[in-house]
């Protein structure tokens, strides 16, 4: 072989393994970024659900005397829709005790989940408004003698008090921190990393679960309030 040949196959050789330790390089930082990308799609997704989910929990507990139940069934119901579902068998549509099934499969697992990570806080009404201003009233449907936090001839008692504070006590005003499981591999460890920049508590409460369960969580947070469109019960009778 010529001196000029023998240059050649080196620099050849040479420029093949650059490119191979370049690919070594690149190739990791590549996979993670795409890995990064759904995971970050995926929470986009989920958060979405889980504010339509708020939403519908406040609604539930506005129109049933503030429950705390109705509210985070509701809630839990709404947040089942981010369980993927599997049918077996080869029917091209599953029957509908087969939905059923499932559905409450989903939902209780949810539910598991809530019991364990979730929170639910009422802000408004306060425990004090409610000690102060609740009424005695007959409940046709438990057909008993219970307290209530009143909010009907809203336009005589906003006449004899001040409208505005009225108005705001009476709003049920509520927060909910919920822990999303990161599933996507690498990408969850990066993003449970970075989430300790955040100083929320909503996070700090993730984090303990995150350690007690052994899963990265991620916290979806929000808090809502609207005009309560029942009388406030909760908290006031046993």
């Amino acid at each position: 072989m010529t001196g000029s040949g023998w240059r050649r196959r080196r620099r050849a050789n040479s420029q093949s393994g650059q490119a191979a330790v370049e690919a070594l390089i690149v190739l990791p930082v590549v996979v993670l970024t795409v890995l990064l990308v759904v995971q970050l799609l995926w929470l986009v997704f989920a958060n979405a659900t889980f504010r339509v989910a708020v939403s519908y929990s406040l609604r539930a507990g506005s129109i049933n005397h503030g429950s705390r139940l109705a509210m985070e069934r509701t809630l839990v119901a709404a947040m089942a829709s981010l369980e993927p579902v599997w049918f077996a068998g080869e029917a091209p549509e599953p029957s509908r005790f087969e939905l059923r099934r499932m559905q409450l499969k989903v939902t209780a697992k949810q539910w598991l989940h809530y019991q364990l990570t979730g929170r639910l806080q009422v802000h408004r009404p306060t425990a004090e408004t409610s000690r102060e201003e609740s009424e005695r009233r007959y409940d046709l449907t438990s057909a008993r003698w219970l307290q209530e936090l009143a909010i009907d001839h809203a336009r005589t008692r906003t006449s004899q008090a001040d409208a505005q504070r009225w108005q705001r006590q009476r709003e049920l005003d509520i927060e909910v921190w919920w822990c999303l499981p990161l599933e996507v591999p690498f990408a969850a460890q990066v993003l449970s990393q970075m989430k300790q920049w955040w100083g929320d508590p909503a996070q700090r409460h993730c984090a303990v679960r995150e350690q007690l369960l052994g899963r990265p969580m991620w916290a979806l947070q929000r808090r809502l309030a609207a005009p309560l469109q029942s009388g406030y019960r909760e908290g006031l009778n046993p």
